[in-house]
């Protein structure tokens, strides 16, 4: 998530630009298009028939379109608002805030492209995009239903095992979304009495817990899980009192 800037003379600009490459303006909510044309100089000056589209981010999602353009911006590399980020036909590949949008930076930014470090660039703020978009999932889609709580365990999963997930990734995706979304499931399946299916489905939901907990124990995250594992292991001795 990072912008891209070089002192490279704009007349290089003719052998970066691609006739693909297209350019989106993100703007925060309320801002109106008007006040950042001036912004754009550089860009007409370098790409004259420039084709580009405005869209506006807010600053706390509360639907999912909203949560889907917010991954779209994490996956652009936007740290500041507004921001002009550039993309071809491989997806996007830079993002430049408007107030640091001149010939020399937007030069780099074209450049980027063709840099041996795009990918893992990209498929750092891919990954990050998609574990935002879940959690977004988990809070705005409520209720989930039981299809969709299957698909964001798989997604879930996917992410916590990906090569480039830290451990800290794996601890707060395993912690705070693969144990609600495991329980989640396991209550649903819960019709007042214990089933060899619904038990499989809770000890599920137990061993992420535990696992999320022994990534690191000394952890905020790690702490918490201790604890929600110590409160599970008082409520299933209080309730064979009752059995």
């Amino acid at each position: 998530m990072r912008a891209f800037f070089t002192t490279a003379a704009t007349i290089i600009l003719g052998s970066a630009v691609s006739s693909a490459d297209t350019y989106t303006v993100y703007l925060p909510d309320g801002m109106e298009p008007a006040a950042v044309e001036e912004k754009l100089e550089p860009l007409r000056r370098a790409v004259p028939d420039a084709d580009y589209q405005f869209v506006h981010l807010t600053s706390k999602c509360s639907n999912m379109h909203e949560a889907v353009q917010a991954a779209k911006a994490i996956r652009a590399g936007i740290t500041h608002l507004p921001s002009l980020v550039l993309a071809d036909e491989d997806g996007e590949y830079a993002a430049v805030p408007l107030h640091l949008l001149t010939d020399e930076s937007l030069s780099a930014a074209h450049s980027v492209a063709k840099g041996e470090d795009r990918e893992s660039k990209c498929a750092i703020r891919r990954f990050q995009a998609k574990e935002y978009l879940l959690f977004a999932r988990l809070n705005l889609a409520q209720p989930l239903s039981d299809e969709v709580i299957e698909l964001c365990i798989v997604s879930c999963r996917t992410l916590m095992n990906h090569s480039i997930a830290t451990a800290h990734d794996r601890q707060l995706l395993g912690y705070r979304c693969l144990y609600p979304l495991l329980m989640l499931r396991y209550t649903n399946a819960y019709k007042g009495a214990h089933t060899p299916a619904s038990e499989a489905m809770l000890l599920e939901a137990i061993a992420a817990l535990e696992a999320a907990r022994d990534i690191d124990r000394d952890t905020d995250i790690g702490k918490e899980a201790f604890a929600e594992r110590e409160r599970l292991r008082a409520a299933r001795r209080k309730a064979r009192q009752y059995e």
